[in-house]
């Protein structure tokens, strides 16, 4: 059936999307990673396609596929994940504790949230000579450090 209706209260359902432009994204632990700046619509299916997010003044604008989002409404955007970007200069830690150095780079597998590997720096200096590569098998978790299941 097509509708075509008058806005009053009792039909007032949905959410406008300009009412979404500056709110707040969180990620799936609720931290506060970015403003929305667009709303993306599949032209074919006029279905959502996903969100552009501002990162900050030091960050970058990013889209987020609609796989990624949990939730939309007039508060925000909420995510199913923590983009893999912000895992750039976490603690990365051995299986056995030790702290092995910091997350240089984050390698996915094409434009999707998937680590393939991540570069550590292991070195005082930002030498590549120092860097280790760790396949995503590698990784046991993720949260305020990176934990891996390999002995170094």
């Amino acid at each position: 059936m097509q509708e075509i209706r008058v806005l009053n209260k009792a039909h007032n359902s949905g959410i406008k999307m300009q009412s979404l432009l500056g709110k707040k994204v969180r990620d799936s632990t609720g931290k506060e990673i970015g403003s929305v700046t667009e709303i993306r619509l599949d032209p074919a299916t006029l279905n959502l396609d996903g969100i552009e997010m501002d990162r900050g003044i030091f960050g970058t604008y990013t889209f987020i596929g609609r796989k990624y989002i949990t939730s939309l409404s007039e508060e925000g955007a909420v995510l199913n994940m923590s983009p893999v970007m912000d895992y750039k200069g976490l603690k990365v830690f051995d299986s056995n504790g030790k702290e092995i150095g910091t997350v240089k780079e984050v390698q996915t597998e094409g434009n999707t949230n998937n680590i393939s590997a991540i570069i550590v720096g292991t070195g005082l200096l930002k030498n590549d000579a120092d860097d280790v590569v760790f396949s995503n098998s590698d990784v046991r978790g993720v949260g305020e450090s990176v934990m891996l299941n390999v002995v170094v």
